[in-house]
């Protein structure tokens, strides 16, 4: 008999294959009871699921579950190039998310000029100011200086028509 698309119906000579015994052994377990299976019509039985949770009622020691390792688990040391790298894709993470961000702010507040400040307030300056180029290289923005309310000098983006 082949195991059903569940996997739990095994023969007797599947069964004894899979415990690594006679196939009349099997019989005889299954016979005097001291293996867990059924008769369905002159033919004995057996589910995977009830063989395996009787295989493990028959351990000695410890479950698998109950054993600490040795050792704790440790990572093995990264690189400098490893570090380096993940280091620039955090960086060019933010950059993207920074220039998103940009577009569409422009796109959705009726503005003609909006000021760097509050992109760097957000992200950082260094990945607005990363972000702002990239925009601008893409003539999707300009960047120019502008006085501000108290005569300050304030950059301020622009979007390109």
């Amino acid at each position: 008999m082949n195991i059903d698309e569940n996997g739990s119906l095994m023969g007797p000579a599947q069964v004894a294959k899979y415990l690594g015994f006679a196939e009349r052994t099997v019989l005889l377990w299954a016979q005097q009871g001291k293996i867990p299976a059924f008769k369905l019509g002159s033919v004995w039985r057996f589910r995977k699921s009830e063989l395996d949770k009787w295989m493990e009622g028959k351990r000695s020691g410890p479950s698998f579950d109950d054993i600490e390792p040795i050792t704790p688990p440790a990572e093995p040391p990264r690189s400098k190039w490893r570090i380096k790298k993940e280091e620039d894709e955090v960086e060019e993470a933010l950059i993207s998310a920074c220039k998103a961000y940009i577009e569409t702010t422009i796109r959705s507040v009726d503005r003609e000029v909006w000021g760097i400040e509050q992109f760097e307030d957000r992200f950082g300056v260094d990945i607005a100011k990363m972000a702002i180029d990239k925009l601008t290289k893409e003539k999707k923005i300009l960047k120019q200086e502008q006085e501000g309310l108290s005569g300050e000098k304030v950059e301020v983006i622009i979007e390109r028509s």
